[in-house]
């Protein structure tokens, strides 16, 4: 019966319009250790995957760097590194999540989000489902890129949702940072590919450490490109410690491009 219904997130977002264009582009993040192969290569590989099992993927984040590996006493090929693309570089779209997935699989989401089924996250087949996921839930790209969610009660009242739409209003929560321990992936909208992502001509910016910087060589590949570079000091920390920094970095280089304000 159609009145029993309960809503997934993908059907809630089918039944919405939004006049909102979001302008931020994709993050891919990985360690500085492959720096070298990805530009020689110039793309982003798809690699086997070890949450959707026998899969090839490569994944990014819509302009949130937020993908990192926890190194407790990193060298210097181990520390971030960022690659800002395009938002149109990819050829196909596997999926579309509005967190990242393997915090999901992993339960590493509170249980009030993982209670539901994947499925319904999904918003792939929704080609307007980054820009309204934005819309609702935080307004603009600047609060998304901050994590500055609307309210819970907000969103609610002025999408008039209801116990149909929990999980949609689980989403909400987990925005607001209700009973969460996890980290800032939860806000990240993280997009899919089967498909080996070319650089060329899509590469607008890069993050990385000085010890790479001062290579004449990346130096000269970066310059000839019109690449916006950003650098970030090498200290004793580990890698959890340079999150912010490589934010601030991502942020400066948005400003450059006349992408975000504040």
């Amino acid at each position: 019966m159609d009145e029993l219904k309960e809503y997934t997130l993908a059907e809630f977002l089918t039944e919405q319009g939004t006049n909102f264009h979001s302008g931020l582009p994709l993050v891919h993040s990985t360690e500085s250790a492959n720096i070298w192969t990805m530009l020689k290569k110039e793309q982003v590989s798809v690699t086997p995957c070890d949450t959707f099992t026998g899969e090839n993927l490569a994944y990014f984040f819509h302009g949130r760097p937020a993908y990192r590996k926890f190194h407790k006493n990193p060298q210097d090929w181990e520390l971030p590194f960022v690659l800002v693309l395009k938002s149109t570089c990819l050829l196909n779209v596997r999926r579309i999540f509005p967190f990242d997935s393997g915090a999901f699989h992993r339960s590493r989401l509170p249980s009030y989000v993982a209670r539901f089924d994947a499925e319904g996250y999904d918003v792939a087949g929704n080609a307007a489902a980054i820009d309204l996921l934005i819309d609702i839930f935080f307004g603009g790209d600047g609060a998304y890129f901050h994590g500055k969610a609307k309210p819970r009660n907000e969103v609610s009242r002025r999408n008039g949702l209801s116990m149909r739409h929990a999980q949609v209003l689980a989403l909400c929560a987990l925005y607001n940072r209700e009973h969460l321990e996890a980290d800032d992936r939860s806000l990240a909208i993280e997009v899919q590919t089967d498909r080996d992502v070319s650089i060329k001509d899509n590469l607008l910016g890069a993050v990385l450490p000085r010890s790479y910087f001062d290579d004449t060589i990346l130096k000269k590949y970066f310059k000839e490109r019109g690449v916006h570079v950003r650098q970030y000091d090498v200290y004793p920390i580990n890698t959890e410690a340079y999150v912010s920094i490589v934010y601030e970095e991502v942020k400066a280089i948005y400003r450059k491009l006349r992408l975000i304000d504040g």
